[in-house]
């Protein structure tokens, strides 16, 4: 039966507390995203009946609609009839409320704030560095078999657009960082350009002996290109200084004085402290990382793949993004993140053409064949696991099984991501000179989560 987007668009904004409830709209690819102003207001359950809808969660300070293939005509509907900004600016009348809610901040909370922060920021700049990596995979393809290319100028020019979202990662941190927080983004984006700017990079590569002061104080001579978290702090510093000078400097003289005082201010605080600062907590995460894959090894890769379906489910894998990039700019690989996300969706695959297989309503087994192929060769895995896994349930145990199977697999044998790129069997040119390991890995988890589903089977009056 088709469904009707515009119903479905009206339904779930009335359900989500109505349009006066929503301050911003956005999605990935496969959930609408709703930034509301009060979750209480959400009727989640039901948001699930309606029609087109495969899930509903609140998760990284977002409302979270899985609508899969039904998503794109859903969300222009949602923006047609109600005309919400796109992950834009917080309406400022909510200052009060949330004045009011700071006395009640936890710890708990504290952290959701965090990684809602972290997750927003870091979201906008996915797609560019999935294509970045992409095309870094596809020069690397063609060396291989034609090394006299690397030799020539168009390899050099493409390799340049390939780094370009790679070395300037830190000013589209910035420009979504602000975005979520609401403070003018070139502000922040400038400095963060500033951190590895040609004239700053030349005192960097100039005499280590000759000390740069700002100020008087010491300016720690480091590039920053790459920078993660030292974008993250510098935008929430930019932001809070703006709102200060809004407040001080009378209207008249706004326009001048804010946007240089909010510059300077927050330029000279980065350079001294939050750069640096910045620079340490990410390598700090690196070595905890590190530490653990160190110490759990093959372990830890098969339990983050086999509890991904869970982690989808609530959507915390969304807060995975600043852990691979960090681990891409240091140690240069991703031995955990990606590789679990990949081998899951591979075992979600799996599973579904084992439903396919033993089902016997018609309709349901060419609907399962066609989830279990996008989630293989897409790497979209919300239709699977709200239509398919977590609805029949059992099929759950495989994807589980094929998950943590081929991730114990994959982390003996040393299954490393070198690049950013998607969670699917297309991707497999990432993985380098890993190739091999993550082509066994895969397989396991496909045989592993197609045999125990097929072996279990599931309840046939419910497909």
């Amino acid at each position: 039966m088709a469904i009707d987007y515009a119903a479905t668009a009206a339904e779930i904004v009335q359900h989500a507390g109505g349009p006066e409830n929503v301050n911003a709209v956005t999605h990935c690819m496969t959930r609408l995203r709703l930034i509301v102003k009060d979750v209480n207001k959400v009727d989640m359950d039901a948001i699930k009946k309606v029609s087109g809808v495969l899930g509903c969660v609140y998760a990284a300070d977002q409302l979270q609609v899985v609508m899969g293939q039904n998503l794109i005509a859903t969300y222009d509907q949602v923006l047609s009839q109600f005309h919400f900004s796109e992950a834009d600016v917080v309406d400022e009348s909510l200052d009060a409320d949330a004045t009011a809610d700071a006395g009640k901040l936890t710890p708990k909370k504290l952290g959701q704030n965090i990684i809602g922060y972290i997750t927003a920021s870091v979201t906008p700049v996915i797609p560019g560095l999935i294509a970045g990596g992409m095309l870094k995979v596809v020069l690397m393809l063609i060396t291989t078999f034609m090394p006299e290319f690397a030799t020539n100028s168009t390899y050099t020019m493409l390799s340049i657009a390939a780094d370009a979202p790679f070395y300037f990662l830190p000013i589209w941190v910035a420009y979504g960082a602000s975005k979520k927080l609401g403070g003018t983004g070139i502000y922040a984006m400038a400095v963060a350009a500033a951190m590895f700017a040609p004239s700053f990079m030349a005192l960097v590569n100039a005499d280590p002996q000759v000390e740069q002061t700002l100020f008087g104080l010491p300016v720690l001579l480091k590039g920053y290109s790459g920078g993660l978290f030292p974008a993250l702090l510098l935008s929430f510093t930019a932001y809070e200084f703006e709102r200060l000078w809004n407040k001080v400097v009378p209207g008249i003289f706004k326009s001048i004085l804010v946007g240089l005082l909010t510059i300077t201010c927050t330029y000279t605080l980065t350079m001294l402290v939050l750069a640096p600062l910045g620079t340490w907590i990410g390598e700090a995460i690196v070595t905890v990382l590190m530490g653990i894959y160190g110490v759990a090894g093959p372990v830890a890769l098969a339990l983050l793949a086999g509890s991904l379906p869970f982690l989808i489910m609530v959507g915390v894998h969304t807060v995975f993004a600043p852990f691979m990039l960090q681990l891409l700019e240091n140690p240069g690989f991703d031995a955990l993140f990606r590789p679990a996300l990949i081998l899951h969706n591979m075992a979600e695959g799996g599973a579904c053409l084992a439903v396919a297989l033993r089902s016997r309503n018609k309709e349901f087994k060419s609907e399962a064949l066609s989830i279990a192929i996008g989630c293989i060769f897409a790497g979209v895995t919300e239709p699977a696991l709200y239509g398919v896994t977590f609805r029949l349930k059992r099929p759950l145990y495989g994807v589980i099984a094929g998950g943590a199977a081929g991730g114990l697999v994959g982390g003996f044998m040393g299954m490393h991501a070198y690049v950013m790129g998607y969670s699917n069997i297309m991707a497999l040119p990432i993985f380098q000179d890993t190739i091999v390991t993550a082509v066994v890995a895969i397989s396991v988890a496909i045989v592993v989560a197609f045999s125990v589903t097929f072996s279990l089977g599931f309840y046939e009056d419910v497909a």
